[in-house]
């Protein structure tokens, strides 16, 4: 059995005293846990939940500074390392959290050292933040992380000048940037930012860097269809699926024409995604916390128990799901979506067949006229 290496997970170190996120973004989740998507009732009255009684509360129930929680998940699942992605949502909502994300960049480095082979981390300052460049440049040369997470929903378009400073460091130090993509509300409140079409310049000016679009523009398809169109363009480029891969579970609703179970659209996007990039650009994540209240056997199918060791049992599973559908899946495609190709993406072991004997060898900007033709 090959590697499974969870791409997208997420861990709270708060302190006491010291919240990890705004204010305003804790507020937020709060109303909408009492009043929105996230209250039994879906937004409809009576209006019976108080979010003040979540509200001085909702960290600590995802709260794991030691990490312990995490670990007890991916051992349950059988998920062999997870990446640590950092959250700077400061200017998305316009107050700074408690904890800085240099603090967060620290306890990521800490986790992973207390965790070798378990926990990779990456950097993750945003890139409109006084000083971003040289707190990247901490994260991998001080700190040992293993790459770049840029968060444009925050409010900033990939191909600014700003956002292209990460991409030169990322270049310099080999390491791979992993970018969000999903127009789905929560945290992140400014979703215009997001569409993976944006990231079609970054593919055409950093050609040689390795770039993941996370999320692949779920839950929209034709964000998804956007995703695979720029990575398809680049050798150096892959896609992290989550939330569609578990769409048959969450009810998402149909999106291909002519089937019959969420499943099918499931394995046919997979597909689609597989005979456009090849089985080596995929990759899988839960983008998931785990706390003392929050484990991973319900995050995905909520009520149903549909958790994180059952998204890899399917996917275990998909070459004998696959043929239920008219599709077929090799346990080799499987073994490189489960962890091969983040292992070698992020560099967690040597892969000598994978390397190019040739690089692209430049990085560009977009060129200004230099005389009249």
């Amino acid at each position: 059995m090959g590697l499974s290496v969870d791409t997208h997970k997420h861990i709270i170190g708060q302190t006491a005293g010291r919240q990890y996120f705004p204010w305003q973004q804790r507020w937020h989740q709060s109303l909408n846990w009492a009043y929105g998507a996230g209250a039994p009732n879906r937004g409809m009255p009576p209006f019976e939940r108080d979010p003040s009684l979540l509200f001085p509360k909702m960290m600590e129930r995802l709260n794991d500074p030691d990490g312990l929680c995490t670990i007890r998940d991916m051992d349950t699942a059988g998920v062999d390392a997870s990446l640590l992605l950092p959250i700077d949502y400061d200017f998305s909502w316009g107050s700074a959290s408690d904890i800085t994300i240099q603090e967060k960049h620290e306890h990521i480095a800490q986790l992973q050292e207390k965790y070798p082979g378990r926990f990779y981390g990456l950097a993750g300052p945003d890139p409109r933040r006084p000083g971003a460049v040289d707190i990247f440049n901490r994260g991998i040369k001080e700190l040992k992380l293993n790459g770049l997470k840029m968060i444009p929903k925050t409010g900033f378009y990939v191909w600014e000048e700003r956002a292209y400073q990460l991409f030169d460091r990322c270049l310099e130090f080999g390491v791979p940037a992993f970018v969000c993509t999903q127009p789905e509300g929560g945290g992140y409140n400014r979703v215009r930012f997001t569409d993976p079409i944006h990231l079609d310049e970054v593919v055409g000016d950093f050609p040689d860097m390795k770039l993941v679009c996370l999320h692949a523009g779920a839950p929209l398809y034709d964000y998804f269809e956007h995703a695979l169109l720029v990575c398809a363009r680049g050798n150096n480029t892959a896609i992290s699926l989550d939330m569609w891969l578990w769409g048959f579970e969450m009810l998402v609703p149909n999106f291909i024409p002519n089937i019959m179970t969420n499943e099918e659209a499931v394995v046919t996007l997979l597909a689609r995604a597989r005979d456009t990039l090849g089985p080596h650009r995929i990759m899988w994540g839960s983008d998931s916390f785990s706390g003392p209240r929050v484990d991973a056997s319900n995050l995905f199918g909520r009520a149903t128990g549909f958790g994180l060791k059952e998204l890899l049992d399917w996917l275990r599973r998909l070459p004998d799901t696959a043929v239920k559908y008219g599709k077929s899946f090799t346990k080799e495609e499987v073994d490189l979506i489960l962890g091969e190709n983040a292992s070698r993406f992020i560099g967690a072991k040597e892969y000598p067949q994978w390397k190019l004997p040739h690089k692209y060898g430049y990085k560009r900007r977009t060129p200004p006229p230099t005389r009249a033709s």
